[in-house]
């Protein structure tokens, strides 16, 4: 055997330790050549046949009329002839042909595999041909679904090639599926599955000289590669989407990379790391991989800090509700408000509600945080009503979590009977998020609590996908635009979208309000459309309660201060 092909072959030495041999078959000569053999499980029967006739077609025969069980012959005497093989490798794809075969009078399951070899002009002149024990593989090495390394395996299969090759850097690369478990609901374990196996076929492509491949859970692979390999798989082969066949959903796949695994990194860690990494972009549009840093590492240490503290936080008030007013854009009169809730960290100081809301949302502690905003609103706005303020409705947000795992309509009620104020001072906004469950249960939720006096609003309109249909089904009160209209007014077709949902909103009965309205151009804008109602830094930044407490006592009433 030449230096060129063991050297080729030393990768795949851990890749498929299973092979009861490894052969060349070249095209030209029909001529097969040994390159690898297993002294412990080869059949020295087969060995010395192909070894002395060297002829493809002729060891070919004799094999499957020598050791593969009758019923699966035609099969197998059909699915490895020269032209069915190299249709099989001609995409770079690998091609495997499983069958029962009879060895010492024992039947057991084993596999012919092909791979592309060697290609001139374009057209495939050799290829590799192995043979190899399926069921000790599936019962050490592989997983049943995919034929890939089980995590285990893929482990120590991973750990033994850095070993071997010291001076060689390697990397991992974590696959994983976006929203695989609302697939398998939605469509049935049976095409989840059949999306695995698909995805599997074509990792296990890549795994010859660059790539080792393995089933890492679920629907996630693990790849390990040569770091300076790294690059060009990502520019060449590292797609949004893998190729699935039509009649199979939509499936988008994204990835997390650890660069440069250290000699003495076990490779759970690093997997891990590159998992965490690909779950800060698994809801992230167009980006289909990243790579794991000192900042995502900064970030997951933050993240820790929150989820070990945020329960403490709670008892102990660390978290604050702010308010930012909302004024009629015609007259100038502040007209209502919207709770905020902030955090001031003992280590990390004021937090804004991006540094913790989509882990709250995560965790389900959002319910808890939702029920504090409402208890503390509702506390105020008392304690504003009986100083005799210019008390105003405070609208509070009402998040997934919170529909889903609460009784809101009972708990929102008794905080306003305990409270004695007016139910029409509490406004809940609710997101489109809300419209992707059962919508009879969540009107009857949101009539529910509008039949109490609590008014509604659909927050963020025109930033989401939802149905203009679902408009004319809820029962709502107000509908919030979204800031994203005040960046892009200049823009005169999302200036008629946005003129658009104004007189949509007007012709079905709600009120507006326009969020993020910062500047005089962007008030008399929103005026000229209609709009009722603007939020933003335009009147005042969202205020601390003893702020507001002094707006209250300072409010705007058509221009003119009013103190009450």
């Amino acid at each position: 055997m030449s230096q060129e092909i063991k050297n080729e072959f030393a990768y795949m030495d851990f890749l498929f330790k299973d092979y009861q041999s490894l052969w060349t078959v070249d095209l030209k000569t029909g001529k097969l050549t040994l390159c690898k053999m297993n002294e412990v499980i080869a059949i020295p029967g087969t060995i010395q046949y192909a070894t002395e006739k060297e002829e493809f077609e002729c060891v070919r025969q004799w094999y499957i009329q020598n050791y593969i069980v009758e019923e699966h012959r035609k099969r197998v005497e059909r699915e490895t002839q020269l032209n069915k093989i190299v249709e099989g490798i001609s995409n770079g794809d690998t091609y495997v042909v499983e069958y029962r075969r009879i060895y010492n009078n024992t039947i057991n399951y084993n596999q012919l595999y092909f791979a592309k070899a060697e290609e001139e002009n374009g057209q495939i002149v050799r290829f590799y041909m192995g043979f190899r024990d399926v069921d000790s593989m599936k019962r050490e090495e592989l997983d049943d679904l995919t034929g890939l390394f089980t995590r285990k395996s893929f482990i120590r299969h991973a750990e033994e090639l850095i070993a071997k090759d010291p001076d060689i850097s390697y990397s991992i690369l974590l696959s994983d599926f976006v929203d695989f478990k609302e697939i398998n609901e939605k469509y049935g374990i049976k095409i989840g599955d059949e999306i695995i196996k698909c995805a599997a076929k074509q990792f296990r492509s890549s795994a010859r000289h660059d790539l080792m491949v393995g089933r890492y859970g679920g629907d996630q692979f693990a790849l390990l590669i040569k770091t300076d390999e790294l690059r060009q798989l990502i520019q060449n082969h590292i797609s949004y989407e893998l190729d699935f066949p039509p009649h199979l959903p939509k499936v988008v796949v994204k990835y997390g990379i650890f660069e440069r695994i250290t000699k003495d990194m076990r490779i759970t860690v690093a997997c891990d790391c590159a998992h965490i990494a690909v779950n800060s972009i698994k809801h992230t549009y167009g980006q289909s991989y990243a790579f794991y840093d000192n900042a995502l590492s900064e970030a997951l240490k933050k993240q820790r800090i929150i989820e070990k503290d945020m329960h403490q936080a709670l008892a102990e008030g660390q978290f604050k509700v702010f308010y930012q007013p909302k004024h009629d854009t015609k007259t100038g009169k502040m007209v209502g408000a919207e709770a905020l809730i902030r955090w001031i960290h003992p280590v990390y100081g004021f937090m804004s509600p991006a540094d913790f809301i989509p882990l709250f949302e995560k965790n389900g502690f959002i319910a808890e945080s939702d029920l504090y905003v409402y208890r503390r609103t509702c506390e105020n706005l008392k304690r504003w009503t009986d100083l005799h303020l210019h008390t105003v409705p405070i609208s509070v947000n009402a998040s997934k979590v919170t529909f889903e795992n609460r009784n809101v309509e009972e708990e929102v009620s008794e905080m306003l009977s305990a409270s004695g104020i007016s139910p029409d001072l509490l406004h809940i906004e609710i997101t489109e998020s809300l419209m992707s469950d059962d919508v009879d249960d969540l009107i009857n939720r949101l009539s529910a609590l509008r039949n109490k006096g609590i008014r509604i609003e659909l927050d963020d309109f025109g930033a989401g996908y939802s149905s203009i249909n679902m408009l004319s089904m809820l029962p709502l009160d107000v509908i919030k635009l979204d800031m994203c209209f005040m960046e892009q007014l200049k823009d005169p077709k999302r200036a008629k979208v946005l003129q658009a949902c104004v007189d949509l909103a007007k012709n079905l009965g709600y009120s507006t309000v326009s969020e993020g309205v910062e500047t005089f151009e962007q008030h008399e804008f929103l005026t000229e459309m209609g709009v009722d109602v603007i939020q933003g830094y335009y009147y005042s930044k969202p205020l601390s309660e003893e702020e507001f407490e002094k707006y209250l006592r300072d409010v705007k009433t058509g221009g003119e201060y009013v103190d009450n």
